[in-house]
């Protein structure tokens, strides 16, 4: 997996519901990946994007447009360290938490 000092690819896409549903592809290829908050030197929009290692960005991006993700943007990072805290960074983050909520919450909502 990506450690947060390497460089690594982030996908940027239109919706948590796509960030969610290309997570679900993306780990059931066999790709490790994380959602994380768009950096905001890339977006000023709030919203959550997928990071991959970048030796996986090709295969990412195949798998992603395979399950129908939309992708609004790609680019390749040097992310910094995290801030140490006393606490691991894990899919369960606060930021993931709410994009994984979204998406359900949008799955719900009558069209």
């Amino acid at each position: 997996m990506t450690t947060r000092s390497s460089l690594c690819t982030l996908f940027l896409v239109p919706s948590a519901n796509h960030a969610v549903k290309g997570e679900q592809a993306l780990l059931r290829n066999g790709i490790p990946c994380r959602l994380i908050p768009v950096p905001r030197h890339l977006s000023s929009q709030c919203g959550v994007c997928l990071e991959v290692d970048q030796t996986e960005r090709t295969r990412a991006e195949e798998v992603l447009r395979a399950a129908g993700t939309l992708i609004d943007g790609t680019h390749d990072v040097q992310m910094p360290p995290p801030r140490v805290t006393g606490a691991t960074i894990s899919p369960t983050d606060e930021g993931a938490r709410a994009a994984r909520k979204g998406a359900a919450d949008d799955d719900a909502a009558p069209s």
